[in-house]
């Protein structure tokens, strides 16, 4: 358990630095809030988890990468891991509709329960907003925000 959470320790570390080197968001500075709709088509914002951790992954299923952390269980289980404990995980595909990598959010709602998958929510970002806000350059992209935004 606790090699576990000196790994998970140090990817926080290494995914808010990568945040900022990319200048999109800077730790320490409120994060940038959005408004998004899960794959079942409801409307989630950032700002409606305010007080809780949340973990913002971004993820495509093409991807490789996404694949073999999914292929793996790694991803959920982290995921799972992290939900019982309160935190808030929304997992956000910023995949432009004219991507070959593209699902529509039924197929990438099913493609995560295929995986087992178990974040908090699963938000579409065809136009890519949130993921240029974000810098979210390449998947997996994570941030984790505090409970003080």
């Amino acid at each position: 358990m606790l090699r576990r959470e000196i790994m998970l320790g140090a990817l926080t570390a290494a995914l808010l630095g990568a945040g900022a080197a990319h200048g999109a968001v800077v730790v320490g500075q409120k994060a940038p809030d959005f408004r998004l709709s899960d794959t079942a088509g409801r409307s989630v914002a950032l700002s409606d988890f305010k007080g809780r951790f949340v973990v913002l992954e971004w993820s495509n299923p093409g991807c490789p990468f996404v694949r073999k952390h999914y292929d793996s269980a790694n991803m959920q289980n982290l995921q799972k891991e992290s939900v019982a404990k309160g935190v808030v995980w929304l997992t956000i595909n910023s995949t432009h509709d004219d991507s070959v990598d593209y699902l529509t959010p039924q197929q990438l709602e099913r493609w995560m329960r295929e995986k087992k998958a178990g974040p908090s929510a699963t938000l579409m970002d065809e136009e890519g907003v949130v993921g240029k806000t974000y810098g979210a350059r390449t998947t997996p992209h994570m941030y984790i925000v505090d409970r003080e935004g």
